[in-house]
């Protein structure tokens, strides 16, 4: 009896355990990253090479930033919201007279545990599927990478409108990658973080940005991966069995 209580005892602390201790890992799949006031995002407008104040948008969280998981939107439309989108990672905001938000057409996942060599504050995460949806256009890359756009007289980037022009070379448009520095080296649950971003609209983009210096600045703290109920279902069926045969040993 009393090896079939602790194995049975053992069992669950050993699920209900490892479960308490994913939730606390840092930034593992599922993770939120929950941004709040000071949160904002610019485009350079004026395409001066510089982010000024009053380029800068504040944004506010619908679902935040889930680690390892595509988040795509949709309904973004001219004029304000009007409550016909379709938010993900961040609630719609006006741009310009048209309505925008967020998505990321891959994960964000963590790329370097430890960019600066301070003991893991600061990571790195993999932007290169960010993106917003605005004005009824279906997406914005602003995931960075190397854009090629061949020779002036190709075609393969093209302007809009009656002045339109085909631009040549090869053009940077950012590394792909955000940073982000916690409160705490593992970045788990509860620790607050900063987290920054900036990008180049790809050349010739049908959005009439292509070129454009984006940033994107968040604050927040990290939420924890909820323990699914089925595991706690499956810790309780296991006590429930641990009961079961002690009753029946007190039976025999």
């Amino acid at each position: 009896m009393n090896i079939r209580k602790t194995s049975v005892a053992t069992a669950v602390a050993t699920i209900l355990g490892a479960t308490s201790y994913t939730t606390q890992a840092a930034l593992i799949t599922g993770s939120v990253l929950e941004f709040g006031p000071g949160s904002y995002f610019a485009f350079d407008n004026n395409a001066n090479g510089t982010i000024q104040p009053d380029e800068k948008l504040p944004i506010s969280m619908y679902d935040g930033i889930i680690i390892g998981a595509t988040q795509l939107t949709g309904g973004s439309h001219g004029g304000v919201p009007d409550g016909t989108e379709n938010p993900g990672i961040d609630n719609p905001w006006s741009w310009l007279i048209n309505t925008g938000m967020h998505q990321t057409l891959s994960p964000v996942t963590v790329a370097n545990n430890d960019v600066n060599n301070d003991g893991g504050f600061t990571k790195a995460l993999d932007f290169s599927g960010w993106g917003v949806t605005w004005n009824a256009i279906p997406n914005i890359p602003l995931g960075g990478g190397m854009q090629d756009c061949g020779t002036s007289s190709d075609g393969i980037c093209v302007t809009n409108g009656p002045n339109s022009v085909d631009i040549g070379g090869t053009y940077d448009n950012g590394t792909g990658l955000a940073t982000i520095t916690c409160s705490t080296a593992s970045c788990s649950a509860s620790s607050t973080f900063t987290l920054n971003y900036s990008a180049i609209t790809p050349q010739a983009h049908t959005s009439n940005f292509g070129g454009v210096l984006y940033s994107l600045s968040m604050v927040g703290h990290v939420s924890a991966v909820p323990v699914p109920a089925a595991v706690w279902l499956f810790g309780s069926g296991l006590l429930g069995l641990g009961g079961l045969t002690r009753r029946r040993n007190r039976e025999a």
